[in-house]
């Protein structure tokens, strides 16, 4: 097998067909006989032997004994790598105008790169006659969760009153403020009652730079809002809400980026 690759012919054969595409998307679910690939791409016999000529050429197919076509290991990564940019390029053009005109600087660039997760995502977005849709909507999936994990540069009142009764439900709560919100919230909070959260079932960290983004992550659900990247204030009217497990999962992996970056609060200090 020649070991050199054509890159240039190979990001034409990957951009330029739906075809060969859909072709290496299939096979990354596994092995298909011809008649599979005919039925998952709704491409003729011809059109679909022709593609996969042109995708073995440039070692990404082939065929096994039992003449079902396989990706190759390069075929394999690039299918990955495919997949992703194709949830990617979904998430920015689905949400195209969220993305635009907010800061993205407190997001790192691992997250940046798995973007594509947050494919599955709806856009809460406030009205003229519904201006706090998108908190009153998040109030209400926070009522309902079994664990929460939150980052907030930002002090919304009600939201004090809210962790307080979750905290009482024995709930597991880790939420990491800056030092600012972090002070506002204890001068409002009843200290005895943070007190024996504390001891029990609430975390608190406090991180000494704004994030420039406010998230939650549950058991079951993922929000995200941002700072507008001209006016620098927070997008009170946008969140960015997600169900699904990779949605979940970037939260997550978010969540501990920034716990990573704080320090677990001690109401004794």
């Amino acid at each position: 097998m020649e070991e050199h690759v054509n890159v240039a012919e190979m990001l034409r054969l990957l951009v330029c067909s739906e075809l060969r595409k859909s072709l290496i998307l299939s096979l990354w679910k596994g092995s298909a006989t011809l008649a599979d690939l005919r039925e998952a791409t709704g491409a003729s016999s011809t059109a679909a032997i022709h593609a996969l000529r042109e995708l073995e050429k440039e070692h990404l197919t082939y065929q096994d004994d039992k003449r079902s076509y396989v990706l190759t290991n390069t075929g394999r990564i690039i299918a990955l790598k495919l997949e992703s940019l194709i949830k990617t390029a979904n998430v920015l053009t689905e949400y195209g105008k969220f993305w635009l005109e907010h800061d993205l600087s407190g997001i790192p660039q691992a997250s940046i790169e798995n973007i594509g997760w947050l494919e599955e995502s709806y856009l809460l977005t406030s009205t003229p006659t519904d201006v706090f849709k998108a908190f009153s909507t998040f109030l209400t999936l926070l009522e309902n969760s079994k664990l929460i994990k939150g980052v907030s540069p930002i002090f919304t009142p009600d939201l004090v009153d809210t962790f307080a009764k979750l905290a009482e439900k024995s709930i597991p709560i880790e939420l990491i403020f800056t030092r600012e919100v972090l002070d506002k919230t204890l001068e409002l909070a009843d200290h005895s009652t943070l007190k024996n959260a504390l001891k029990t079932n609430l975390k608190l960290f406090v991180i000494e730079q704004n994030p420039k983004t406010a998230f939650t992550v549950t058991d079951y659900f993922f929000t995200i809002g941002l700072w507008n990247r001209l006016d620098e204030s927070y997008d009170y009217s946008d969140e960015l809400l997600s169900y699904s497990e990779e949605g979940i999962r970037w939260g997550n992996e978010l969540f501990d980026y920034y716990k990573e970056e704080s320090k677990e609060f001690d109401l004794s200090d």
